[in-house]
């Protein structure tokens, strides 16, 4: 699943993933994580916690979130447009919930019930019966949220648009003077922002952007290692290679000739 900032058109994406790790990212569509085994590291908007089996992450529009998995984790991810989300489509739009996180015990049968059908392969190929059950968790996780209306401080503000910057832009040759010279902000000040909101630093968090975009493209696509990194933004297949290898363990060759 590509989990980067796009117009999808209200495209729905499905499937259940292993030991999920996405970097912060955001985008217009609606993001629920249901934990299956392990557990996975989930920030919203600079809130973490760990989404343990049997829990789950609702995460509205327009949100920041990232994903760290633990070892030996599955979860079901499914995003979906506000057009797919009933009476419930306004809401979305203009609230967010407080707690984006559901523990076990609140959700209810009808809702785990749903989770485990999207799970199936023949359901994912059915884009009518996923929203049918996609509307089901929704009737059956509202009444455990509790809303409040989309103000973000501003420091939230400046982490959205930093991210939603990159998402947009990390394609092209990118540095972190550029983007704070287009954010209009100090680059010591976007640096550290991206080491306490982020964790990682500029070029860290630039990379692992590419990283994933290559790696979907490895993983989806024939096409050549040499127009993939490039599409990425890499600025060499040296520099490619090495970022791959620390965080994959293997070469992009060596990934690709597993049959992922």
């Amino acid at each position: 699943m590509n989990p980067f900032y796009e117009k999808r058109s209200g495209k729905l994406q499905i499937g259940v993933s292993d030991n999920m790790n996405f970097p912060a990212h955001l985008h217009d569509d609606v993001e629920v994580l249901y934990c299956l085994e392990g557990g996975v590291q989930v920030s919203v908007m600079g809130e973490t916690h760990l989404v343990g089996k049997g829990e789950c992450a609702v995460i509205f529009p327009e949100r920041v979130h990232s994903y760290r998995s633990e070892d030996n984790s599955r979860a079901l991810l499914f995003i979906f447009s506000t057009a797919m989300s009933g009476t419930y489509g306004r809401t979305i739009q203009k609230y967010y919930p407080e707690n984006p996180f559901l523990e076990k015990k609140d959700i209810p049968p009808d809702a785990r019930l749903a989770f485990r059908r999207l799970c199936s392969g023949d359901v994912q190929k059915d884009d009518k019966l996923c929203i049918a059950w996609i509307q089901v968790i929704l009737a059956s996780l509202f009444p455990r949220f509790e809303l409040r209306e989309d103000e973000r401080p501003e420091d939230m503000d400046l982490t959205y648009r930093l991210v939603r910057y990159v998402m947009e832009h990390f394609q092209e040759p990118l540095s972190l003077e550029e983007l704070a010279r287009n954010l209009h902000v100090n680059k010591y000040y976007l640096s550290h922002t991206f080491s306490s909101r982020l964790q990682m630093n500029f070029r860290e968090y630039l990379n692992r952007i590419r990283l994933e975009y290559a790696t979907q493209q490895i993983r989806s696509t024939r096409k050549p290692l040499t127009e993939i990194w490039e599409d990425a933004g890499f600025e060499s297949q040296r520099s490619f290679n090495r970022v791959f290898h620390e965080a994959v363990g293997m070469s992009p060759k060596e990934y690709r000739g597993r049959g992922w």
